[in-house]
């Protein structure tokens, strides 16, 4: 009988392992992004742009929201998926959107050949265009998140981009503004653990 239990046991664990082992990896925690800026001729403009303009994204996320601050430690985005509210900086003040908002109204992605590596993660790049400009996420697949709880995002059409990229995140994105680009790249992958207080917008702004 013992032997028997013993064996039913050791079932259990080997697949309880391999269980584990294809369950999605989620990550939650923290990327930092470096800026670079460049004009419409590809010089580097980062140092004229410091004025009035972030040098460094703060990002966190975990199961269910998100938010960024900059190199000053201000607030400059949050999303929270309970209430689907997504709040942006606007000079000084805070301004709230309703994360349903279709916005931009148009959303047509290619996928290229072009590969990086970031952080010793291998990344596809994704190019999304709308009449608002054009963006180039370059994501790795070991740093995702479980698309579900951000799907009424569709405010900035955050819900479509995890879609096409099964949940994975941009380790470097390039936007590509009238009259500059900016270049956001991951220097920084932290894994942690943030709970969903740290995403009221109330508490975020006094951290």
């Amino acid at each position: 009988m013992k032997k028997i239990l013993a064996a039913n046991v050791g079932c259990f664990i080997v697949l309880l392992g391999l269980f584990a082992s294809c369950s999605p990896n989620y990550f939650e925690g923290k990327i930092l992004y470096k800026y670079q800026y460049k004009d419409k001729e590809g010089n580097d403009i980062t140092e004229k742009m410091k004025i009035g303009k972030d040098l460094e994204q703060h990002y966190f996320i975990n199961p269910h929201n998100y938010k960024s601050k900059n190199e000053k430690g201000q607030l400059t985005q949050l999303y929270n998926s309970a209430t689907n509210k997504y709040y942006f900086n606007v000079g000084l003040e805070l301004e709230e959107v309703s994360g349903a908002k279709e916005f931009p109204k148009t959303f047509k992605s290619t996928k290229l050949s072009e590969k990086l590596t970031i952080l010793d993660r291998s990344c596809q790049a994704l190019l999304v265009t709308s009449e608002v400009g054009t963006t180039t996420y370059f994501y790795s697949k070991k740093v995702k998140v479980n698309p579900a709880p951000f799907s009424k995002h569709r405010f900035g059409n955050w819900n479509s981009y995890l879609s096409i990229t099964k949940g994975a995140l941009p380790l470097k994105f390039v936007i590509v503004f009238d009259r500059y680009t900016l270049i956001a790249t991951a220097v920084e992958v932290t894994p942690m653990r943030l709970s969903d207080s740290s995403f009221e917008v109330k508490r975020a702004l006094e951290k």
